[in-house]
């Protein structure tokens, strides 16, 4: 589905931090269906990734910290949200600032631990395609401090819950208005070294089919595959230069 735009308080955007942007638009451009938009950046090197000639997603060269995707939150005001943030706790990673003709940014560490951005659109809304394979489907929260964490996000940006189970236990959803936006689950003990993070879902059409091509084009598979009833199959995979991402086939496209 095309959009114009995005709510504030909605996740509007996912770009991918990397040394390496061929070796990054190899993997997804055959695993998501993505075609590579190369934009003059003075941060490095940057790519817009497209489905049917509509952005997606980004990929950023960086040699700055591991791989790893970053999560963008529509806001009205980067650096009114940003200061709320710091008020709640939060450590401003990156103050607010401008990219030219398309946004105002910031990025933030939560009081659990997690880090994403805020994109005040000046000229890109983000993802123009929604809720269909090969863009992005969902984001979810994973850290030690369930409480902290649901407690910063509902007072900066509005956002009610609702709480559920999944196989792995408890699941928290976050909302805006009747919109659900966002999960949030607590890391298990018997999880292994898993830091807080938010994770980001890519919708695909088969989800174990999915799987053996990642691992083809030098990924990994991370966990699962799981069915979560009423929600769709997922598995959590590591891409060819190990970032760690999530695959779903949503129920709706299974039926």
């Amino acid at each position: 589905m095309e959009v114009a735009t995005h709510r504030a308080g909605t996740f509007c955007f996912a770009e991918l931090n990397t040394p390496d942007l061929e070796l990054a638009k190899r993997f997804y451009g055959e695993l998501l269906g993505w075609t590579a938009f190369d934009v003059p950046s003075a941060a490095g090197g940057y790519s817009l990734m497209r489905l049917r000639a509509q952005d997606v997603a980004g990929l950023h060269r960086t040699t700055k910290g591991a791989q790893s995707w970053l999560q963008y939150i529509s806001v009205e005001s980067a650096d009114r949200t940003g200061a709320r943030a710091e008020e709640l706790g939060a450590r401003v990673r990156t103050a607010p600032f401008d990219v030219p003709g398309v946004g105002r940014v910031a990025v933030l560490e939560d009081p659990a631990g997690g880090t994403v951005a805020l994109w005040e659109a000046k000229g890109h809304t983000g993802a123009r395609l929604i809720e269909e394979p090969g863009t992005m489907w969902w984001n979810k929260l994973l850290v030690h401090d369930a409480a902290a964490a649901r407690h910063f996000y509902c007072d900066l940006f509005g956002w009610t819950t609702t709480e559920t189970r999944v196989p792995n236990g408890p699941y928290t959803i976050f909302k805006v208005g009747e919109q659900s936006v966002a999960g949030l689950m607590t890391i298990g003990r018997d999880w292994g070294a898993v830091t807080p993070h938010w994770q980001v879902f890519f919708a695909v059409r088969d989800c174990d089919a999915s799987i053996p091509q990642a691992r083809a084009l030098g990924g990994s598979l991370v966990f699962g595959p799981q069915e979560v009833p009423k929600a769709g199959r997922f598995a959590v995979l590591a891409d060819s230069g190990s970032a760690p991402f999530a695959i779903m086939c949503p129920a709706n496209l299974a039926d």
